[in-house]
């Protein structure tokens, strides 16, 4: 889709039948984890759909949207709902529109929308500012760019220089898991939207997680050193691995091949980092083997 003839991503997609979509999917999702359902006992339903329509509208643009978002704070403070659950329900989102196509830096721009009304949803979490910035998104997953990376390791290198906070870098990138992986770029690109939905609900909301670049995935571990790096590859290459990817042909679950870096030593620059991250990437797909290598 084109941006140039709509001034708003409301109209972009294709107005309300597209957010009627959008949202039925999305409550089956939510609906799907007792966790979250817990949180809506005892609402109509129908009256639950048509307010989160209202509000991914409002996130999308949609001119004189009627939504009040000072509204969400009487209608969600009183329910208990946790920062945790409301992650889990902006990466459902993410999922969503993910599987619809809808494009990077616009699921991007949404996202940062919504998130920004998570203080009326969640008590007492701080608001959050507008942190959209299209030079520092991935066009095709919504995550942060390569750029994001090197911006965001340039901080904690010097962070680390000043305070010896461990720091770690994992690249990771998608492996057979049984069947060979799509070879066709349509279906390339969806495995990678499919791999940065279920990555972005994996990690650790301390760590950054970017696209490094085509078919390849970054996390700053930030906090973390070389055993802890470790256990987190493994928790994430656990989840990535149950997960099952539809493509046009059948279900295909999907392994992980990741390379592990860590700041100290003679790894001692950002540029350092990604080298020892990217040279132990490369070792952990040789051979046809598919693992956990650390530098």
């Amino acid at each position: 889709m084109t941006t140039t003839a709509h001034t708003n991503l409301f109209d972009k997609y294709g107005g309300v039948p597209t957010v009627r979509r959008l949202v039925k999917e999305f409550y089956e999702r939510v609906f799907a984890k007792p966790t979250l359902r817990r949180y809506f006992e005892g609402v109509d339903r129908t009256r639950l759909v048509e307010h989160q329509a209202e509000l991914i509208a409002y996130a999308m643009g949609k001119p004189s949207a009627s939504f009040n978002p000072q509204r969400l704070s009487v209608s969600h403070h009183g329910r208990g709902i946790t920062l945790s659950a409301y992650e889990d329900v902006i990466n459902i989102l993410r999922q969503v529109l993910l599987d619809a196509y809808v494009e990077g830096l616009d699921i991007a721009e949404i996202l940062n929308r919504m998130d920004m009304q998570r203080h009326r949803v969640v008590r007492d979490a701080p608001p959050v500012s507008n942190v959209y910035d299209p030079e520092h998104i991935d066009p095709l997953t919504g995550l942060g760019s390569r750029a994001a990376l090197d911006a965001a390791l340039a901080v904690e290198c010097a962070q680390f220089r000043d305070s010896a906070q461990p720091l770690s870098l994992a690249l990771m990138r998608p492996a057979p898991a049984g069947a060979p992986l799509p070879s066709d770029p349509h279906t390339e690109q969806m495995l990678e939207r499919h791999l940065a939905g279920t990555l972005a609900r994996t990690v650790r909301e301390a760590d950054l997680l970017c696209r490094f670049g085509d078919g390849v995935f970054s996390i700053v571990l930030r906090g973390t050193g070389d055993t802890l790096a470790r256990q987190a590859a493994e928790r994430i290459r656990t989840v990535v691995s149950k997960d099952i990817f539809v493509s046009h042909a059948a279900g295909l679950r999907i392994d992980l091949a990741v390379g592990l870096a860590s700041m100290g030593g003679a790894v001692d620059s950002a540029a350092g980092l990604v080298a020892a991250a990217e040279e132990a990437l490369q070792r952990a797909t040789s051979g046809g083997v598919h693992k956990i290598v650390a530098a």
